[in-house]
């Protein structure tokens, strides 16, 4: 049996973090479960690398990912002789040396293969651990890349899955996934969740993981469990596990969410044109953008329409421009933007067919009277746009609203 366990930047972020991991690698190794180590570069390091390159002005990120991939080569080095000298046999590798080949989307690879993923199971059947360098990869032509935001999670359930892993641990400075936002509510942690909630909540606010290892883990069906490095606990489970309750159709709600790095667009008085969402949304998902909660609001009488729709803030800027450059001089129309705002999303199973969900949420909204710019829904989620300065008490509102439920199900009763 073969578990991989990934270590953040704050697993290891100092010497006496480095050793307290020995616990966790020898508990395994007592029980000769073979084990595979991600790990991140230490914590702090990468942002040091990156102060240093812009102080040189650097120009391309090609050059920028051959520099970030030292980070997590200093781990793996330093943690393979942190092990060997405490008679625990192990091999360092770097992204090179197992073939984990990438495009060459620079900053934001996304992988292709792994090309010599039975070098790591070569070094297991000699009973050593294999150390890999998370978070980096390689061109075909062997030039360094780095995955983005989450990299080394990617890197660890990737291998999980062309190892045919049991389970793909995820340890961090977290006990696990909380229901809520644990600095906003006192919270109660999640044992399981599915793939598809733990999609929703995590392209919606949540940062324990990022969207695109959920989505390897989904497709190839890698079991991830979220652990914490410094606390004994079992984690939450993430997996597509079937859950059954006393009540088959009752709706199961996984957790609340929010974010708050979104500005709203609207596009007003333009002229109501044949494809006009098109001409619209077009320009600006082909630079890569994306749009989230998108309404038009169009009277049937009316030559003009208002469009509206919420862009990341760091792409704001760029969207507008591209708005003028093809809608406002060609059709007319005004843009209004704001950026005060965040989206408080409810997750779950079945939620677009359970009224009562929708109407506790805007029964909490009217409770604390907070007010609503926009409503998003689908079968996993309900969305709700307000100002800032509410959420909260808009997401304390909510968790109280839905964790009746939740201790009654764990009670083994019906809400």
């Amino acid at each position: 049996m073969i578990i991989i366990q990934k270590f953040g930047g704050t697993s290891v972020g100092s010497k006496q973090r480095i050793k307290f991991l020995k616990n966790i690698i020898k508990k395994y190794k007592n029980l000769k479960i073979k084990t595979v180590i991600i790990l991140s570069a230490i914590s702090g390091e990468t942002n040091k690398i990156v102060t240093l390159a812009k102080y040189f002005s650097y120009k391309k990120l090609k050059e920028l990912d051959c520099l970030l991939c030292v980070g997590e080569q200093v781990s793996v080095s330093l943690f393979s002789i942190f092990l060997n000298s405490i008679k625990i046999n192990s091999k360092p590798l770097t992204s090179i040396q197992i073939g984990l080949i990438t495009n060459s989307d620079y900053s934001n690879a996304r992988i292709n293969s792994i090309k010599n993923f039975f070098l790591i199971k070569k070094i297991l059947l000699k009973n050593k651990i294999p150390i890999l360098a998370g978070f980096q990869g390689i061109t075909k032509s062997g030039n360094f890349t780095t995955l983005g935001r989450g990299g080394s999670d990617t890197t660890a359930i990737a291998i999980t899955a062309y190892l045919e892993g049991k389970e793909c641990q995820i340890y961090t400075d977290v006990e696990s996934i909380f229901f809520s936002d644990p600095r906003i509510c006192k919270n109660y942690k999640l044992e399981f969740i599915s793939f598809e909630n733990m999609l929703e909540l995590s392209s919606l606010g949540s940062k324990v993981l990022y969207v695109r290892s959920i989505e390897i883990a989904r497709k190839y069906n890698v079991n991830i469990r979220v652990l914490s490095t410094f606390l004994k606990n079992r984690g939450t489970l993430i997996s597509k596990k079937k859950i059954f309750s006393s009540s088959m159709e009752r709706v199961f709600i996984s957790g609340i969410t929010h974010t708050n790095n979104e500005v709203r667009i609207t596009v007003k008085n333009t002229l109501n044109t044949a494809g006009i969402s098109s001409k619209i949304i077009g320009p600006i998902v082909l630079n890569n953008i994306s749009v989230d909660m998108v309404i038009q609001n169009s009277i049937f009488t009316s030559k003009f329409t208002d469009f509206t729709f919420l862009v990341e803030k760091k792409f704001y800027k760029k969207a507008i421009f591209l708005i003028k450059k093809y809608i406002i001089s060609k059709l007319g129309g005004i843009i209004e933007y704001e950026k005060e705002i965040s989206k408080v999303s409810v997750v779950g199973i079945g939620l677009k067919t359970h009224n009562e969900i929708i109407n506790k949420i805007l029964f909490c909204m009217s409770k604390t009277k907070v007010n609503i710019i926009l409503i998003s829904t689908s079968e996993t989620k309900i969305s709700v746009l307000i100002k800032d300065i509410y959420i909260i008490k808009a997401i304390k509102e909510l968790y109280y609203m839905f964790n009746k439920n939740i201790i009654f199900r764990r009670n083994g009763r019906v809400a």
